[in-house]
């Protein structure tokens, strides 16, 4: 009975409309002071501060401080010119050069926000001067932007990695081959409807020294994602000392090397990082104390007994898990859903043995997809904003999209060695 008034109260709490911080604190200090009295108020503070105080979660400010300053520094730019010069002259071109370009960008960034907010802006603009309509241009770089955090680094896989206690590293390394079948499924998706949207095609391929020139500018926006991964995989940084690195290199090339990024974009920057960054930090803090309430009443015992006994066939039990994380990010922010769900589903997982590497990148990619469904899509709302679109336009035209997406899912979660090969073969996430 008690199991079931707090997830009313989590659910009422939501509707409300209240931040879900606060939501998350309200409920766990009730519970507490409903089963234990006041004095167990003193575990709510202690969990809360432990949670803000793990070495990875370093991480957090650093990526959103790399990501926006790429966005205001150049950066960005550059990246989407390279890839038009790739792939921008076939039919629909412009459409793969955004699928590319966030390719390219997640490996820099590891948030689809950043993504969605500050390339997005670029690629829009291009496909709106290109003939494409503002709904299908919206729709492309929303979708687009959901392989930000698959693709390292990724700031959801600092958070799972300190939740679950499993090295950043290997969620990083599991993530580099679902990314890359997502920006593939996604082109997949529009080479099937080029020719019956008639999206438009480029004219023509630029001169070899114009060629040349792109190509030369964009080489240091270039060099980050290998840098950032090299520095981590030699040892040389941890990942979280790696955001760091990211975030000077960004900085570096926006100020000295693009000469974009002028000292007052460098201070709204740090500002809005730290805006963001205590938007994060709040809700893992109010989470941790909702956790151990969950834990102490046997949430998760009593979630797998009943999915234990609907089927205990693995395959059965990771379609249901899909489908409930897949419902949860259409109402739900995205780490909030990773900090209340991972300790429910963690003793699912272990119980039907299923690597936790591997399920990190299950979570955060269906984490991902909820970004871009509605009614609660936040990149759907950027992209809105940015196009002047109405959300309705593009929920109109995300279905192939969504599909193809989806269909990575499935195959990442079935065919556990895509996430896990990569880690494993570098002595990563091993379960022994």
């Amino acid at each position: 009975m008690l199991i079931a008034a707090i997830l009313l109260c989590v659910g009422l709490a939501i509707l409300s409309g209240i931040p879900i911080a606060a939501g998350l604190a309200l409920v766990a200090a009730a519970t507490m002071l409903l089963t234990t009295g006041p004095d167990l108020l003193v575990i709510f503070i202690q969990r809360a501060y432990a949670a803000t105080t793990s070495f990875p979660l370093l991480a957090i400010p650093f990526f959103i401080l790399a990501g926006n300053l790429m966005n205001v520094g150049g950066t960005t730019e550059r990246i989407f010119s390279v890839a038009n010069l790739l792939v921008g002259r076939i039919r629909g071109g412009l459409a793969h050069v955004n699928v590319i370009s966030s390719m390219i960008f997640a490996g820099m960034s590891g948030s689809a926000v950043a993504d969605a907010a500050g390339l997005g802006v670029i690629e829009i603009r291009a496909m709106l001067k290109d003939g494409y309509t503002a709904r299908y241009s919206a729709t492309i770089t929303a979708v687009s932007s959901t392989i930000g955090p698959i693709i390292p680094p990724s700031i959801p896989f600092v958070i799972y990695g300190s939740l679950a206690n499993v090295s950043v590293g290997a969620l990083f390394l599991a993530g580099i081959l679902p990314g890359l079948l997502m920006g593939f499924g996604l082109m997949g998706a529009i080479a099937l409807s080029a020719k019956r949207l008639k999206l438009p095609r480029s004219a023509g391929w630029p001169a070899w020294p114009v060629a040349v020139q792109i190509v030369l500018r964009a080489l240091p926006a270039l060099a980050m994602p290998p840098l950032i991964l090299a520095v981590i995989f030699t040892g040389f940084a941890t990942p979280t000392e790696a955001a760091l690195v990211a975030a000077i290199f960004a900085f570096l090339l926006g100020r000295f090397v693009y000469r974009e990024l002028t000292i007052a974009d460098f201070l709204q920057t740090v500002w809005e990082t730290g805006r963001q960054t205590a938007q994060v930090m709040l809700i893992i803090a109010m989470a941790a104390p909702f956790g151990w309430v969950l834990i102490q009443q046997q949430v998760p015992n009593a979630i797998l007994k009943s999915l234990m006994s609907l089927s205990s066939d693995p395959w059965v039990i990771l379609l249901i898990v899909n489908v409930v994380l897949l419902i949860l990010g259409m109402f739900l922010e995205a780490i909030a859903i990773l900090i209340i769900a991972y300790p429910i589903l963690a003793p699912v997982m272990a119980t039907i043995g299923v690597d936790p590497v591997h399920f990190g990148v299950i979570m955060v990619l269906n984490l991902m997809i909820g970004l871009v469904t509605p009614p609660v899509g936040l990149c759907l709302y950027i992209v809105s904003g940015i196009a002047n679109v109405p959300i309705a336009d593009i929920v109109s035209e995300l279905a192939p999209y969504l599909l193809a997406l989806i269909g990575v899912l499935l195959v990442v979660t079935y065919v556990p060695a895509i996430s896990i090969w990569l880690p494993h073969a570098l002595g990563y996430g091993l379960v022994r």
